[in-house]
């Protein structure tokens, strides 16, 4: 069986090889390159070979995760990436899984948790521990309706409103979501966790990961 070709950037020598000998014992797995910093990488890159996956630190001196995945938006760097770090805020997350970021793990994770995630992504899917895999990874084909058919006939006009909203590149919070839809925030409670049932979801974080996943947002 061929080698995934993974690629590490932490600026912490000892954690890349750590990661390195734990990767490579998870399953058919070659750690191709190993980097120090966003700036490294993405100085590599124009002589780079395609890696299956990236996986990289956010925290980093020179060029931190989060600005080189920006700067990746506007080139045809298109290997999954799967964030592993200390720490970071939803809204952080949210914003790297709509510039493109496919996972997110803590490093305090078991190596469990990294192999179903590192599977799931060189699976075409996404990862993020709080949500239910299975409803990201639906095969549409097999449905006479669309995808997203068949998901919006079961939210209301105004839960799709409220999703279209936090959603949104604004990153409305869920306060001046009220205000905009002239509601209260009780009611704005009462959408937000119908749709944590309906979509089998935990926080917003997860919704908009939902959304993205489905390719919801054009239909909102």
């Amino acid at each position: 069986m061929e080698k995934k070709a993974i690629v590490l950037i932490d600026d912490h020598t000892i954690v890349r090889s750590g990661l390195k000998v734990l990767i490579e014992k998870l399953g058919p797995y070659s750690v191709v390159g190993e980097y120090e910093s966003g700036l490294s990488f993405w100085e590599a890159i124009p002589t780079m070979a395609r890696p299956d996956l990236v996986l990289m630190d956010l925290n980093m001196p020179e060029m931190s995760g989060e600005e080189l995945v920006e700067k990746l938006q506007n080139t045809d760097f298109d290997s999954p990436i799967l964030i592993l770090t200390l720490n970071s805020d939803e809204e952080s997350i949210i914003r790297l899984f709509r510039q493109g970021v496919r996972g997110f793990l803590m490093k305090n994770c078991s190596a469990v948790v990294l192999k179903t995630a590192i599977e799931s992504i060189l699976n075409g899917g996404y990862y993020h521990n709080e949500f239910l895999t299975l409803s990201l990874t639906n095969d549409v084909t097999q449905k006479t309706k669309t995808q997203q058919e068949i998901i919006l006939e079961d939210l209301t006009d105004r839960e799709q409103e409220f999703l279209k909203l936090v959603c949104d590149q604004q990153e409305f919070t869920y306060d001046q979501i009220a205000d905009i839809m002239s509601v209260t925030a009780r009611t704005v409670d009462g959408y937000r966790e119908s749709l944590f049932d309906k979509l089998a979801v935990k926080s917003k974080t997860g919704m908009v990961l939902f959304v993205l996943k489905h390719d919801l947002l054009q239909y909102l």
